[in-house]
């Protein structure tokens, strides 16, 4: 072997593994953000591979990354390297029965916050099974207790001791982005059906206040309520970091102060303790980034 040979960087599953998330996301910013690294961390992992190599697996440009014919020719191997390494450590476990993760979230996050998440637990975890249960917060505790769920994301009223705070998420008034709702007497109003602590604090604030107001839309779904608030047909209470495009959050002086709520995530006795752990801590994440 030569001092050449020698002193070249070992191609190892960890340069595998930081190529294939810039390759995925087309930009060493983006691989980052995937990874939880600086994107100068990224960039030195691209470049111990391509001196391990001997050549360039990218080629820069102002918008991103785009492969080279080596990259090309890397790129199936080291999918099937990873997808090789992950299966023999899935098979060494010593808890099989840990492979499978019950995630109560509430129905307001499915299409903002949830595929971040996913996307990022299935790549950490490529062989565990997750299932998802997308409804209102007020469910969770229930299905809990009865074993039906693993782990929820849920705003509970008062935090208890074995919660964990991931994120305290303010309340915000709502209406559509191409109508004045609020200017409206008496003041239409969209809630949930549900018997739950906030649309009973909605109604009591409302009361207070003075307003002159009328619930014209019940839903059972956090959906129903938002599809009102977007057409015009009302206001309505949201999360502020479910807003879109179509829903703006309400300036108006008249309208009560909603305040925070807590996001807490609370698991199960018998949860698959690994797998908890590792969805808790990228849920976390996931909000300290929004």
């Amino acid at each position: 072997m030569s001092a050449r040979d020698s002193n070249r960087t070992q191609l190892d599953s960890e340069l595998l593994r930081t190529f294939l998330s810039v390759a995925k996301a087309g930009s060493l910013s983006g691989a980052a953000a995937r990874l939880y690294r600086t994107q100068s961390a990224v960039s030195l992992q691209v470049q111990k591979l391509e001196a391990a190599l001997g050549q360039r697996v990218f080629e820069r440009h102002g918008r991103g990354v785009a492969m080279t014919a080596a990259g090309e020719r890397l790129l199936p191997v080291a999918r099937d390297v990873v997808e090789m390494l992950n299966q023999v450590a899935t098979d060494l476990r010593e808890a099989p029965d840990e492979q499978e993760i019950r995630l109560g979230i509430p129905e307001e996050y499915g299409d903002t916050i949830l595929p971040s998440i996913l996307a990022t637990f299935t790549e950490a975890e490529p062989t565990a099974r997750i299932f998802v249960r997308c409804s209102s917060s007020m469910e969770f505790p229930r299905a809990l207790a009865a074993g039906e769920l693993d782990l929820a994301l849920h705003s509970p009223e008062r935090v208890s001791k074995n919660d964990v705070i991931v994120h305290n998420e303010r309340a915000v008034w709502t209406g559509s982005a191409f109508h004045n709702v609020e200017n409206r007497r008496p003041l239409p109003v969209a809630l949930f059906d549900k018997t739950c602590w906030w649309r009973e604090r909605c109604l009591d604030l409302l009361r207070k206040s003075g307003l002159e107001y009328q619930v014209v839309c019940t839903s059972q779904s956090i959906s129903g309520v938002r599809a009102a608030i977007a057409a015009g047909v009302a206001i309505g209470v949201l999360p502020e970091s479910t807003l879109t495009d179509h829903i703006r959050a309400l300036a108006s002086a008249k309208l009560p102060q909603l305040g925070e709520t807590h996001l807490a995530l609370t698991g199960s006795p018998k949860r698959p303790r690994r797998l908890a752990e590792k969805l808790s801590a990228i849920i976390s994440r996931t909000f300290q980034g929004k």
